[in-house]
């Protein structure tokens, strides 16, 4: 007769056949097989960004498979973690889901490039949840209306990001092969924060060297404010000023000089509010 612990360990067993699109004995079925595919694709999408909620990932597999996040959680291949707001506070999901030791594995059996990976939940920032939990919302519905043809996270921007030029939250990649570095904004910038995130936008609009490409060809600013999207969108006109500033000889920040947007940022920023 089985223990309670073995006939659970069977279930998840079998659970993650079905989940993952194997049959008894480990025969593996067609990889053309829909949920297969979703299954590897969310497992991923938790892999590359360090955690998801089950909100962004039953957004990606569609309306065909809600309830995937669910069936992974079950499987064992994810963790599902209650977050300290518990979904009290806006725009901050209720539960995380991060890749348990079996989830990890299983990424790891088709990925080339590795990346490191934090399999303690408790170790995730609570802080920095709403921010990536909109840059994910953001990815994701990009990607499903087929605007981008993919992205990389933090994790996988190997570029240094340089004096004053800021490593962007996601880059996404357009058809044409552009790429586009998204800036998350959920807090207004004042003063010295405002100008440096101004400069270091454009800086990273320009060729690493003379005569190159340039770092990136897009800059899109994602909030969910509409204040911020107004401010920011007046900060960036061609014309705008914008200050340069340096620590004095007492470590004090001071503005050493006054420079203006240039003309030609105007069609290379992009906006995206975000409401819903």
């Amino acid at each position: 007769m089985q223990s309670n612990a073995e006939d659970n360990a069977s279930k998840a067993r079998a659970a993650r056949r079905i989940v993952l699109g194997e049959v008894d004995g480990g025969e593996r079925i067609s990889p053309r097989q829909r949920g297969e595919q979703k299954a590897r694709e969310a497992l991923g999408w938790v892999y590359r960004w360090g955690w998801s909620s089950p909100s962004v990932l039953d957004g990606l597999a569609g309306t065909a498979r809600r309830g995937l996040a669910a069936r992974l959680v079950k499987a064992k291949l994810l963790r599902s973690t209650r977050t300290d707001s518990g979904g009290a506070q806006k725009g901050v999901p209720a539960f995380i889901l991060t890749l348990t030791g079996d989830g990890l594995a299983e990424v790891e059996k088709y990925r080339e490039d590795l990346l490191p990976y934090e399999l303690d939940p408790y170790r995730i920032r609570q802080d920095q949840l709403r921010h990536y939990q909109l840059a994910q919302y953001a990815t994701a519905s990009t990607l499903s209306k087929k605007k981008i043809t993919g992205f990389q996270t933090e994790k996988e921007i190997a570029e240094y990001s340089g004096e004053n030029i800021k490593q962007p939250d996601i880059v996404w990649l357009l058809p044409t092969g552009h790429r586009v570095a998204v800036e998350v904004e959920l807090s207004a910038k004042w003063g010295r924060d405002l100008d440096h995130f101004i400069l270091s936008c454009l800086l990273s609009l320009l060729p690493k060297e003379k005569g190159g490409k340039p770092r990136y060809d897009y800059i899109s600013v994602v909030t969910d404010s509409p204040a911020i999207e107004k401010r920011y969108k007046a900060a960036f006109e061609p014309g705008a000023a914008y200050g340069m500033w340096q620590k004095d000889a007492r470590s004090r920040w001071e503005k050493t000089e006054t420079r203006k947007v240039p003309e030609w940022a105007k069609g290379r920023m992009m906006w995206r509010l975000i409401t819903d």
